[in-house]
């Protein structure tokens, strides 16, 4: 039986497990800024071309896009646990491999190893942390583990910076192996082990795969171009989004006729809760991957910033989601959803448009306080996003929810970010390279990107609120006991010891 804290605290076993899920996320999360440092000091190591090295960056996103769809069906095929170890292992065996790359030609493929495994690492532990502390605990694990994650794109251009000064290139890669040797030992000790689920027996959505995933990639692709050549009228950019739109399209059609279990499970939609959720999961991602590639840029063109100095000089912000995440994750179950992520979207809108009126006098200074600001309004809307997609789920589609959480975030992060960077580039390509021209361009995609905020401000509005929470948290511990019942009569009758993936607490409420 599961015990509750009179106090609501959070349980110590969901610390833990998700202390070791996120290692496992930090570290890939690190990797990725690391390596975004290093891409000059790489062109000169290997006597190659900046265009070359880009694909060392590219063919990781790439990959990823192909893999994270078989997040949902891999965990219900083989287990959540065993799938997320296989996925740590694999980002090791990929780190350690390109730490002794010989050419860009080697360190590509490395890469693409790397995120074979760096693919299911995310979606995976965020279902195995749903699937184990349950709807009532979600947003408490969620805020207090996003803490870390919030600090890594402060650290990771530091850490990088240090690495490459003090020990080398290699080492941006070798620096993994601590961290997943931890993660791997954490997880193996205080992660349950999970048995796979009857969906998983299904035949696997062939159809599907060779849908959606070459047409995710085509899109990340696509607009990783559409930056890179100045805008989507390029056939490199534009050629590849309209490949992209007609794959997933033809997903999209596909998975609500089939028969079978689609390895992307859009029927999920009809929950309104989740639809919404995902939404502005979709709208977050344009606004935070696109701020993670506008802000360091701004510093470092307009300011004349180190990539070191300008990672530091985004410490506030990390600040600022740090301490407001973790009040969310308190808050959501109390309040709702919905208050927090208007609340944390207006403020997050505000704080943004002092970087819309910059000037070719604006000090770095000036704009810490607004930094501080954005960071506190981002931490309160991711944590209570989860916990609303999730709060009306049964725990069985958890896998699946948090396929298409990725997926939404990842193609609005990727959208959102080339954007901005055409933006960018038509701005700067516009004029005389002067200090108040360079200022002006920046100002005026940094409107884009606060218009892109305020549009999540109508669409939170349509999150579920304090009361539409509770009434989801009931039905939940309903379901738990259904589920439990069902589970434990299972085992019983195969002789086993029971289900190893625990119960939530809001079975026992």
């Amino acid at each position: 039986m599961n015990a509750q804290p009179s106090d609501d605290r959070l349980p110590r076993e969901y610390l833990k497990i998700g202390v070791a899920l996120v290692l496992g996320a930090a570290m890939a999360m690190l990797d990725a800024t690391v390596v975004a440092v290093a891409t000059r000091t790489l062109a000169e190591r290997f006597g190659s071309t900046l265009s070359a090295v880009a694909w060392v960056s590219t063919a990781y996103l790439l990959t990823m896009s192909v893999v994270v769809p078989l997040a949902g069906w891999s965990m219900d095929r083989f287990g959540g646990r065993r799938v997320w170890l296989l996925g740590v292992t694999a980002f090791l065996a990929g780190s350690v491999l390109c730490g002794a790359a010989w050419s860009i030609p080697s360190l590509i493929v490395f890469r693409v190893l790397q995120a074979l495994g760096g693919g299911l690492i995310q979606p995976v532990g965020q279902a195995l942390l749903g699937r184990s502390v349950g709807p009532r605990y979600m947003a408490r694990v969620m805020a207090v583990m996003s803490v870390p994650m919030a600090l890594l794109p402060v650290l990771g251009p530091a850490v990088g910076g240090l690495l490459l000064a003090e020990w080398g290139w290699r080492w941006i890669f070798f620096i993994n192996v601590p961290i997943g040797l931890a993660a791997i030992t954490l997880a193996r000790r205080w992660v349950p082990v999970s048995t796979p689920s009857p969906a998983g027996t299904a035949r696997f959505d062939l159809r599907g795969f060779a849908l959606i995933s070459p047409g995710l990639a085509a899109l990340v692709y696509g607009c990783s171009a559409a930056g890179d050549h100045g805008g989507f009228a390029s056939p490199a950019a534009w050629v590849p989004v309209a490949a992209g739109v007609a794959l997933v399209t033809a997903f999209v059609l596909y998975s609500l006729r089939t028969k079978i279990q689609p390895l992307v499970d859009l029927r999920l939609f009809r929950d309104r809760a989740f639809a919404v959720a995902m939404l502005n999961s979709a709208l977050m991602g344009a606004t935070l991957f696109g701020a993670m590639f506008l802000l360091p840029l701004y510093f470092q063109q307009a300011h004349g910033f180190s990539p070191l100095r300008a990672g530091l000089v985004l410490a506030p912000q990390g600040l600022g989601t740090a301490l407001s995440t973790v009040a969310a994750g308190r808050l959501t179950n109390r309040t709702g959803p919905r208050v927090l992520v208007v609340t944390g979207t207006a403020v997050a809108t505000a704080a943004t448009l002092p970087f819309a009126l910059v000037g070719a006098h604006t000090s770095a200074t000036a704009l810490e306080l607004p930094l501080f600001l954005r960071g506190l309004g981002l931490g309160l809307v991711m944590a209570p996003l989860i916990a609303a997609g999730y709060s009306t789920l049964r725990r069985a589609s958890i896998p699946q929810a948090t396929t298409t959480f990725n997926i939404l975030n990842r193609v609005g992060g990727s959208i959102g970010t080339a954007v901005l960077a055409v933006i960018l580039v038509r701005g700067l390509a516009d004029g005389t390279p002067t200090a108040a021209h360079v200022a002006s361009a920046y100002g005026a995609t940094f409107w884009w990107a606060l218009a892109c905020t305020a549009v999540t401000l109508v669409t939170a509005a349509f999150l579920p609120g304090a009361k539409a929470m509770r009434a989801a948290l009931a039905a939940a511990a309903v379901h738990q006991d259904a589920d439990a019942g069902a589970g434990a009569g299972a085992n019983a009758g195969a002789g086993t010891a029971g289900v190893a993936e625990p119960e939530t607490a809001a079975a026992a409420a």
